[in-house]
């Protein structure tokens, strides 16, 4: 089953088999709590928000109108989760990003270089915690997963024009607290 698409497991799922839903969670759970961490940094957070996203999905996937593909709406509503966790909770934590994953991390880095590098992180952390929750949304989605504006504008329901605007003002607000280490 495990070889299965997503839209035959949607398929099934509405067709009463409900471990169906399982797998649809283990193909994507990862990626949905690193997205919610991207946008919350805080770990058990993001493992709730992760877990209401499913729930969410759960509850409404025999109304899935397919109009998009199961990940693009499971993506959506873990976004909408954490935006409105972000607005309820005027969240504000300073977990730094490089504890989600260090790409650049490197045995042989000096001690001088890691003390930067994580001291550069925590300032980044810090100046993406300050940007509003639209803003601080489309900064994540393109910087750190990769989506076009497009595909946020999709995502969000919103126009392309909208996320390039909010995306924009991150920026330039992230060069303005960061300009002392540039």
């Amino acid at each position: 089953m495990e070889e299965l698409s997503d839209s035959e497991l949607v398929d099934l799922f509405c067709q009463g088999q409900e471990k169906a839903f399982n797998l649809l969670v283990e193909r994507y759970k990862e990626r949905i709590y690193y997205l919610a961490l991207r946008m919350v940094r805080n770990h058990q957070d993001a493992l709730d928000l992760s877990q209401e996203a499913f729930l969410k999905a759960y509850k409404n996937l025999r109304s899935f109108k397919r109009k998009s593909t199961f990940y693009t709406w499971l993506y959506r509503i873990a976004c909408n989760t954490c935006l409105n966790f972000i607005k309820r909770e005027k969240f504000r934590s300073f977990l730094s990003f490089g504890d989600l994953r260090k790409p650049f991390s490197r045995p042989q880095d000096s001690p001088d270089f890691s003390y930067e590098r994580d001291q550069l992180s925590q300032a980044i952390d810090k100046a993406i915690s300050k940007l509003p929750p639209k803003q601080r949304v489309a900064f994540v989605l393109h910087h750190y997963e990769g989506l076009t504006h497009q595909e946020i504008a999709e995502l969000l329901g919103k126009s392309e024009g909208t996320i390039k605007a909010n995306y924009f003002q991150a920026i330039k607000k992230l060069q303005k607290i960061l300009k002392d280490y540039a």
